[in-house]
């Protein structure tokens, strides 16, 4: 049974099954590259005057560098984290570490000629410590009087 003109095959007949490709086949041969597109039309308008087209011209200036800054003492800058650890643990303890640590990063700074920076570091350190130090000598007082207070008002 045949129908039509496209020749297609009769339901009786079975058509084979396709078969696996055993192994890929290799790519085909790379194509060309497209071709690159085409110059720019030339543009209309002004004609250029001769200016360098790389920036300005260099005029023989010489080069100014920023002058090397000074080594900070590192006892200075330990002392001034102690100063601001001693808000936040152990309080005393770190406050008069850091006033000894000032104390050597003077010496330090003084021996050195001034060729060695820190002492914004120094007496902001001394004033965070001495602060520190006045505040909880200042509670502990404090303290010992409530106490003496609450014990004669007890009797």
């Amino acid at each position: 049974m045949t129908e039509g003109p496209e020749n297609t095959p009769e339901p009786t007949q079975s058509t084979p099954a396709p078969q696996p490709n055993p192994a890929p086949q290799p790519n085909p041969a790379p194509q060309p590259m497209p071709a690159s597109p085409p110059p720019p039309a030339p543009q209309q308008g002004y004609p250029q005057q001769g200016y360098p087209q790389q920036g300005y011209p260099q005029q023989g200036y010489p080069a100014y560098y920023a002058a090397p800054s000074r080594p900070t003492s590192s006892n200075a800058i330990v002392a001034f984290v102690l100063s601001i650890v001693s808000w936040v643990i152990c309080p005393v303890i770190p406050a008069i570490v850091a006033l000894v640590l000032v104390n050597k990063s003077e010496q330090e700074i003084a021996a050195s000629g001034n060729q060695v920076s820190g002492a914004g570091f120094n007496t902001a350190s001394k004033i965070i410590s001495w602060v520190n130090i006045g505040l909880y000598a200042a509670l502990i007082i404090g303290t010992g009087i409530f106490i003496v207070i609450a014990a004669l008002l007890s009797n």
